[in-house]
């Protein structure tokens, strides 16, 4: 029989046996699952497993299985589960041998602690190495004990008995200390400087548990970090209030001081890499297992503001096989576009949540001119905090301690420096050396060119490396990045474009952000108003919802955020594109270029070259079967257009609509012997 090391039983001996007790029971035996039989015998083993190492009496096995009322032949039952367990346990026991695994006591049954490993006692050993961690100031290896130690965890511990009084305090128990786990983890993560990644595993943590108070404290200081001050006081004033009303009590001085300092910009608040939080005991919970992240990332905030993922399955399966391939000195690119709010973030978000690698972040201002470099130098501060012992080669730290020469006479800022680009190459292929990293770069398209350069100097390293390489832009934003990505071209990388999402996403979404079930036609109707834009439909949902009319999605103005961020995008385009597509608004959302160009008094190829930029903007689409009409690629654009044009002009424009209309398309009419025609007008 192959031996299991044992973990946590007398010194000398091996576990014949493993369990899994972190969820229902399951059990390995030679490195195999085994079949644990009926329902009781589960509920047996369960039992016992939750006892190792003590003796389980029969009347407490009896009172489990039969749930207080035993027949008559329970006894006979009992002892045929146990011979049935003990071959399944021990199937190389030679006949009329002693059980070792599963042994007989004078009032009762015992597992030899001895004899087995338990994931429980692994666990419970992952939580107390990883506090130590912590104390020694070690944040990255204390998130790799609480990964490790999570990881094991597939629901309530032993599920099948949970409510057995002798097993309740162990459950008890065990939770608690989950809940210390995963708050230690979130503390670690704030430690590393990962505050948005904290921020997401908190808000699920304290949605849960709203009265732990620490809790809170946390996701406040991570909210206030990654620059929501506005967030961060809600959090506090909201556990406030739960107190008051709940339980009758103030918040702690520890919020309440929170509270002055978020108010008063303490400096103190603001993360320093060499910097932890205040050793506490632990008081925040979670959901179940939580899968393993990144060990240090500096993450923006999300374009679409997405608290609740859904969908992406296949750009998520994507994202995976590209950091299997890494994984396996593969190193790969990937490129992933999408229009405004289609929740490219959000995506790499939850990848970088998932992944179980080091994620390195940078990102781009929307309102800021950035410095040189300022992308890598996100980047490189992460690298810096992973990896502590690693120290950065001389131009790299120069770079990070503002010290880097300026370029040398005739080379442009933009040009960056190759001796430094090598050195930022090297570096963090490095890096990758014993394990697969992710370089994570958010709205390239904003990037200062000396970025963009490095962007697709570091693409020549990636296939001979571990590392993943992912850079994010809109895809309206493409022009302004011809150069890099043609550029990037001989890096072969891979191009994922976001679309919309579908009804059934659109479903999820709007449930859980409702908090009841919404029927398949009402998220239809969402999803062919907006798109299935993520962030137009996000706004939608919450203006229908607080009015209560969810059900009434065609009849509901556009939301506010939404018509600001499509004027946004219909201001950037070049010439009379506002015009032009205001008109084409009021003529339908599915439109003929002719008439529209017509009632804009613009010379046809103006409007077609307008349409062009429309169309690279991901506002418009070609009709691909009737030349010279277009439609809007989303309900919504043509309404927040439409919605933004005087009710008089708007009568002014079906008028000419339609006299334009009969214009251009008399010969048609006539041809087909039909009464004149006009596009519907709206009302």
């Amino acid at each position: 029989m192959t031996e299991i090391p044992l973990t946590g039983g007398r010194a000398g001996r091996r576990a014949m046996a493993e369990f899994h007790a972190l969820g229902p029971v399951e059990a390995l035996v030679s490195g195999r699952m085994v079949d644990l039989g009926t329902p009781k015998q589960r509920t047996l083993l369960a039992l016992l497993v939750s006892q190792a190492g003590r003796t389980v009496t029969t009347d407490v096995i009896l009172e489990a299985l039969w749930e207080g009322n035993p027949p008559p032949s329970a006894m006979t039952s009992l002892q045929a589960y146990v011979a049935k367990l003990r071959k399944v346990l021990e199937p190389g026991r030679a006949p009329r041998t002693q059980a070792t695994v599963l042994r007989t006591c004078a009032r009762g049954y015992v597992l030899d602690a001895g004899a087995v490993d338990v994931d429980v006692h692994r666990f419970v050993a992952h939580a107390e190495a990883g506090r130590r961690a912590r104390d020694r100031a070690d944040p990255q290896q204390a998130l790799h004990e609480f990964d490790a130690g999570l990881a094991l965890w597939r629901g309530q511990p032993f599920a099948e008995v949970s409510g057995v009084p002798c097993v309740v305090p162990e459950v008890a128990r065990l939770e608690e200390v989950r809940l210390s786990v995963v708050e230690m983890r979130c503390a670690a993560l704030l430690t590393l400087g990962a505050h948005e990644v904290a921020v997401a595993e908190l808000r699920a943590f304290v949605k849960s548990n709203p009265l732990r108070e620490y809790g809170c404290e946390l996701l406040s200081l991570a909210l206030y970090r990654a620059g929501r001050q506005a967030d961060a006081l809600e959090v506090l004033r909201t556990i406030q209030a739960s107190l008051s009303e709940e339980l009758g009590v103030d918040p702690t001085l520890r919020l309440q001081h929170m509270r002055q300092q978020i108010l008063n910009q303490d400096p103190a608040l603001d993360w320093q890499p060499a910097s932890a939080l205040p050793v506490r005991s632990a008081t925040v919970g979670a959901e179940g297992s939580l899968p393993p992240h990144a060990a240090a990332a500096s993450s923006p905030t999300d374009d679409t503001a997405e608290d609740v993922f859904v969908g992406r399955e296949a750009a998520v399966r994507q994202l995976t096989e590209a950091l299997a391939a890494a994984e396996a000195c593969r190193g790969q690119v990937v490129m992933v576009s999408g229009e405004p709010g289609a929740g490219k973030t959000s995506l790499l978000r939850r990848f970088a949540e998932r992944s179980g690698v080091p994620v390195f972040w940078g990102t781009c201002a929307e309102h800021i001119a950035a410095p040189p470099l300022s992308l890598w130098e996100q980047v490189l501060r992460a690298a810096d905090a992973a990896f502590p012992h690693r120290p950065a080669p001389g131009p790299v730290a120069e770079l990070l301690n503002g010290t880097a020469q300026q370029p040398t006479v005739g080379m442009e800022v933009a040009d960056g420096d190759p001796r430094l680009f090598d050195a930022i190459g090297r570096h963090l292929t490095g890096l990758s050396g014993s394990g697969a990293l992710v370089v994570m770069l958010d709205h390239v398209h904003r990037a200062d060119p000396a970025s963009l350069r490095m962007l697709v100097h570091l693409a020549e390293f990636v296939p001979r490396s571990r590392l993943l390489l992912i850079a994010s832009y809109r895809s309206d934003e493409a022009p302004i990045l011809a150069g890099t990505l043609a550029a990037l071209s001989g890096a072969q990388p891979t191009r994922m474009e976001l679309r919309g999402l579908t009804p059934r996403d659109t479903r999820a979404l709007a449930s859980a952000i409702v908090g009841s079930e919404v029927s398949i036609r009402t998220a239809e109707g969402l999803c062919a108003r907006s798109g299935g834009n993520p962030f137009f439909l996000r706004e939608m949902i919450k203006l229908l919802a607080g009015e209560q009319r969810l059900d009434e999605s065609r009849a509901a103005p556009v939301p506010v955020p939404v018509r600001e961020v499509v004027m946004h995008r219909v201001e950037r385009l070049p010439g009379p594109a506002a015009e032009l597509l205001a008109v084409a608004a009021v003529a339908g959302q599915h439109f003929d270029v002719e008439v529209v160009a017509d009632v804009a008094s613009i010379e046809i190829d103006t409007a077609l070259a307008v349409l062009d930029s429309a169309i690279a903007a991901g506002l418009i689409d070609e009709d691909k079967q009737r030349l010279g009409w277009f439609r809007f690629t989303d309900a919504l654009v043509a309404e927040a257009l439409y919605e933004t044009t005087g009710r008089m002009r708007r009568g002014r424009l079906h008028l000419r609509i339609e006299a334009a209309a009969d214009r251009a398309w008399a010969t048609e009419r006539a041809a087909a012997g039909l009464a004149p025609a006009a596009t519907a007008p709206r009302t």
